[in-house]
């Protein structure tokens, strides 16, 4: 029973420390999921503006930093004062996560698996802090642990793997298969690039010139694929996409380096077939009504749907093959059409990295349990002696 509540605040912060650790692997890298799959809550929470402390800071780093620092207080706590400090600093952690739980519920509409298990971490932690502090304050003796250096070691060795391994294996994560629409939408033989844009996009202006450029320096090894995504906050999106998709497949690069270009006013209903009747190919009446027509706006709104069934949050947001870029990202472009010529690459299976951390802290546990309760020479404790190490 001495060990119970101690036990109870440190195994959620490991776990809380080790699933923050996998969530900000995630939030930094700009391409391939490593925990999550683009169609999974967790990327859906990503993609939300609640990911961010006022739109900056990720919350899985402040997340991991908050929770390593409590894990090292647990460690150094010694008094009654100290540990109702490291109280003092969980409950209010724990109220945060209980509201991160309710806003995955009912202001973004998807659970991340990784953040429901940091948060409910962070509440059990918040109430084994009270636990703890309320028998310190009666007993400083009550919550005493072994003392030796063992026992510490193997506390601090946990804590180090619950940090590095998920950084390890999000290095070489399994790779999830391709979204069914994605794969029929690509070319077999050739590294296929699938693009959601839109042509009033700033960034995505910036990526058009990056995407050329890359099929330019691979040539047939490549092919460029684009999906219409107007946003509703860009009046002339919904019209360029339109005249896009009516554009005959040879010329629709030529268009798109148009539209493109083109300024916002230029980009409606009546100025846009005079714009490109001549880089289409077609007569300006022709493709007004094509246009207007049931079917053109029947395959926009399939490339819409798409891109919500994928998950999509922002723009622009690619295929390179099987690897996901999000946002103008050059670098992270040229990185997977590397990865993707490269072929097959070492991954680490998630259940290893679950098994890794498992034994980690059933070790620290263990090694708690089994050590007497005393100084670091093993002899009896005495009534002074200071609580948990």
């Amino acid at each position: 029973m001495r060990t119970l509540p101690v036990l109870l605040l440190r195994l959620p912060l490991l776990v809380a420390i080790a699933a923050s650790a996998a969530l900000v692997v995630e939030y930094t890298n700009a391409g391939d999921p490593a925990f999550c799959g683009v169609t999974s809550g967790c990327f859906a929470v990503r993609m939300s503006p609640w990911s961010r402390l006022f739109g900056l800071a990720p919350l899985p780093s402040l997340g991991l930093a908050a929770y390593a620092l409590l894990f090292g207080l647990t460690l150094v706590a010694r008094r009654k004062s100290q540990h109702v400090l490291v109280a003092s600093l969980a409950v209010p952690g724990g109220l945060f996560a209980a509201f991160l739980l309710w806003l995955q519920k009912t202001e973004i509409g998807a659970f991340c698996a990784w953040c429901v298990a940091v948060d409910l971490s962070a509440i059990v932690a918040a109430l084994a802090s009270v636990w703890v502090a309320l028998r310190a304050w009666k007993d400083e003796g009550s919550v005493l642990l072994p003392q030796r250096r063992s026992v510490t070691t193997a506390w601090v060795t946990a804590a180090m793997l619950a940090v590095l391994v998920p950084f390890v294996w999000g290095r070489y994560p399994v790779e999830p298969p391709l979204p069914a629409a994605i794969q029929t939408a690509s070319t077999p033989g050739k590294v296929t690039i699938i693009g959601f844009t839109d042509f009033e996009c700033p960034f995505c202006r910036r990526m058009h010139p990056v995407l050329h450029g890359v099929v330019e320096k691979y040539g047939d090894r490549v092919t460029l694929v684009r999906k219409m995504m107007p946003l509703s906050g860009h009046p002339g999106a919904e019209p360029a996409a339109l005249a896009y998709l009516c554009t005959p497949l040879p010329k629709r690069e030529i268009v798109a380096d148009e539209l493109y270009a083109a300024e916002p006013e230029e980009l409606t209903h009546e100025k846009i077939p005079k714009l490109l009747a001549q880089k289409a190919g077609l007569d300006a009446d022709v493709l007004a009504g094509c246009m207007k027509a049931p079917e053109t706006r029947a395959e926009l709104e399939r490339d819409k749907k798409l891109f919500e069934d994928l998950g999509g949050r922002g723009l622009p947001f690619t295929f390179v093959g099987k690897r996901v870029v999000l946002g103008f990202n050059p670098d992270r472009v040229e990185m997977a059409m590397t990865q993707e010529l490269g072929g097959p690459r070492l991954s680490l299976p998630l259940w290893g990295m679950f098994v890794v951390l498992g034994v980690a802290f059933l070790l620290a546990v263990l090694v708690t349990l089994m050590t007497p309760v005393g100084d670091p020479d093993g002899d009896a404790p005495r009534k002074d002696r200071s609580p948990s190490a």
